[in-house]
């Protein structure tokens, strides 16, 4: 049975029972599919409880450096580090993933929701200052890598501010804003991917109208060396592998427009990841033998979120990552247990694999806050880490 509850992507978003032989929800579109939801934890923040209008800090200016004069003068900032790559930028050689000097890039951390919030926090004006404030509390909790997760909607549906960033140029300067405040911390990385968009396909993929939106992101990012490029959420089923050639394709052809304004500016390539084929971006297998190629292929990772026991593990990180610079761009405890994640952070420190937790959120499960919002948008409540945040907490705290 289904019920509608909001759109989740460019078809109407519905949220259906878990499909019997993967256990996730069957969500039609561009929805978060490999979380066993608790239905009622997100019915709460997607039907519009949290309408307690926070305040609005305000769009940034743009961000220092992000437009030449001339709009294509290389940048400045371009001096050599110790590793003879631009400084401060990521890049990748082989299966990892780099610092400029030369040393593995070690990021741990979490996922965090812009000013959408996970759509608790779409009824009221957008509050900047409240996404800066989670990222400060994550980054003392030991996180020096943060997926930023971008949330428009295809229409308002009672919402006061749900459009794409092409649309709503405030909802762009608050997310520069946002990236900016990162860029702020010293050695912290932000992953600033596409989560929900009325661009993707009906199987979350990439698609033209998705070019257009990241060819506006790397316009703007493209002199910022902290930043990472996501370019979907969870391509969904396609458990068979029949549809890989034509996800590599959607994966292929965004890559290119990426990479030609960033060519544009003679600015370095960002690291792109581009997420598993299906499964809801469990499966990395295509890409081992069949790499992104779009301007050569450089400086590209490969995104998988692992909802799944620790039999799994083996498949869906460590195989791929024998051969290719692999992310865990979620996980957490649905369909696994905590035990099962400290397992899979450990796994992921011996591998040298980047990971990202699900989620810096109150209400989006599974959760890393308590939820102190009475079912709002959780403007200034205490960060208190649920079962899950202190388990995250723990494995941030151990050595890498």
């Amino acid at each position: 049975m289904r019920r509608a509850i909001h759109a989740w992507g460019v078809v109407a978003a519905l949220l259906a029972a878990c499909d019997s032989e993967t256990g996730k929800p069957d969500l039609a579109s561009g929805g978060d599919g490999p979380r066993a939801q608790d239905r009622g934890a997100v019915e709460r923040a997607l039907d519009g409880a949290s309408r307690d209008a926070p305040r609005r800090d305000g769009p940034s200016p743009a961000l220092d450096g992000v437009k030449p004069a001339d709009g294509k003068k290389p940048l400045d900032a371009k001096k050599p580090a110790d590793g003879g790559k631009p400084a401060g930028w990521l890049y990748t050689a082989g299966n990892h993933i780099y610092l400029s000097s030369g040393a593995l890039f070690k990021g741990r951390g979490a996922n965090l929701h812009d000013t959408r919030s996970c759509n608790a926090c779409t009824w009221g004006p957008p509050n900047v200052a409240e996404v800066k404030r989670r990222v400060d509390e994550l980054v003392a909790w030991g996180a020096n890598f943060i997926r930023l997760d971008l949330e428009s909607y295809a229409a308002a549906e009672g919402r006061a501010h749900w459009q794409g960033l092409l649309q709503d140029a405030g909802y762009l300067a608050d997310v520069q804003s946002i990236v900016a405040h990162i860029g702020t911390k010293p050695g912290v990385y932000v992953l600033v991917s596409l989560w929900i968009d009325p661009t993707f396909s009906s199987l979350g993929w990439p698609t033209a109208q998705t070019q257009q939106v990241w060819k506006k992101l790397a316009d703007v990012f493209h002199g910022t060396p902290h930043v990472l490029f996501g370019l979907c959420n969870e391509p969904q089923q396609n458990f068979d592998g029949s549809l890989d050639s034509q996800v590599w394709t959607a994966m292929n052809d965004t890559v290119k427009a990426i990479r030609a304004v960033e060519d544009s500016y003679q600015s370095p390539h960002h690291v792109i990841a581009v997420q598993g084929t299906g499964g809801w971006a469990r499966r990395l297998d295509y890409y081992t033998t069949h790499p992104i190629t779009a301007a050569g292929g450089d400086n590209i990772a490969y995104e998988v979120h692992v909802y799944d026991p620790a039999s799994e593990f083996n498949k869906m990180v460590v195989v791929p990552a024998q051969k290719l610079p692999v992310i865990i761009g979620e996980f957490g405890p649905s369909n696994m247990t905590e035990t099962e994640c400290t397992q899979l952070m450990t796994l992921a420190r011996t591998n040298n694999v980047p990971h990202l937790a699900w989620t810096f959120h109150m209400r989006c499960p599974p959760n890393l806050l308590v939820d102190g919002s009475s079912g709002g948008c959780g403007v200034g409540m205490p960060l208190q880490a649920t079962s899950w945040g202190t388990t995250l907490k723990a494995g941030l705290a151990q050595p890498w």
